[in-house]
């Protein structure tokens, strides 16, 4: 009798002792699902990760209010929500913008850093002038050109000829782009380039301008007055 009862005594503790461990891991496990949603909580929902400020660097053609208004971070808004990528693609979206990041300061804050685009083209339009990048991206609207600018005759509510008249200038070398004083595109096929010396070259479309670029290039040291690169397999100067 007392192995019976022996076996039973040991059976009853390994049976209490299984009770207690089950019993301790559910209350781990209950204690660890209360942190998991506390800290769920913190990330997702409380204000103490959210979003209080958004800095705004780099804008100069743009006012803070408009990168703002781009990014579409509100106030409030728990950081964990916030995406960099989908801010950067909503601020790209402005015509003065060329480059943008956005970060997430832990705990409170969002950063913008934006590159504005440099303006090498002054188009006339309407009294005014309308400023647009090397590659012919019009992104502001001014009074008065700045100086130093390539003065762009063309029609300024033609955006193709506008995108044709940045293919060809952003082709140029930089030795050539500078030597460049007004560029003229009556049509597509009759773009012209007046250089600051007074000579002039006949480029025509845009088509090849890569290679119409490199034919300049080994041409203009031959000197001339004015230089035809428009069939750039056959180019002529005088």
């Amino acid at each position: 009798m007392s192995q019976v009862s022996d076996a039973t005594s040991r059976l009853q503790l390994r049976r209490r002792d299984e009770r207690r461990r089950r019993t301790r891991s559910w209350i781990v496990g209950a204690i660890a699902l209360v942190l998991l949603l506390g800290a769920g909580y913190v990330i997702g929902f409380s204000p103490a990760l959210a979003a209080r400020a958004v800095t705004v660097n780099g804008a100069k053609v743009l006012s803070r209010n408009e990168v703002l208004d781009a990014a579409g971070v509100k106030a409030g808004t728990p950081l964990v929500w916030v995406d960099p990528t989908t801010v950067a693609e909503r601020v790209s979206g402005l015509p003065a913008v060329a480059q943008v990041t956005v970060s997430r300061d832990w705990p409170d804050r969002v950063h913008i850093a934006v590159t504005e685009r440099k303006p090498r083209l002054a188009i006339p339009a309407g009294g005014g002038y309308l400023l647009a990048d090397a590659y012919g991206v019009v992104f502001q609207a001014v009074e008065n050109a700045p100086s130093g600018l390539v003065v762009v005759e063309a029609d300024p509510t033609s955006q193709q000829v506008l995108v044709d008249v940045g293919t060809v200038f952003s082709s140029l070398s930089v030795a050539t782009a500078a030597k460049v004083s007004r560029l003229e595109a009556p049509t597509r096929d009759g773009i012209v380039l007046r250089l600051r010396d007074g000579s002039r070259v006949v480029w025509g479309s845009a088509e090849d301008s890569a290679l119409k670029s490199q034919v300049l290039d080994a041409l203009l040291p031959l000197g001339g007055t004015v230089f035809n690169v428009s069939a750039p397999g056959f180019p002529t100067r005088r």
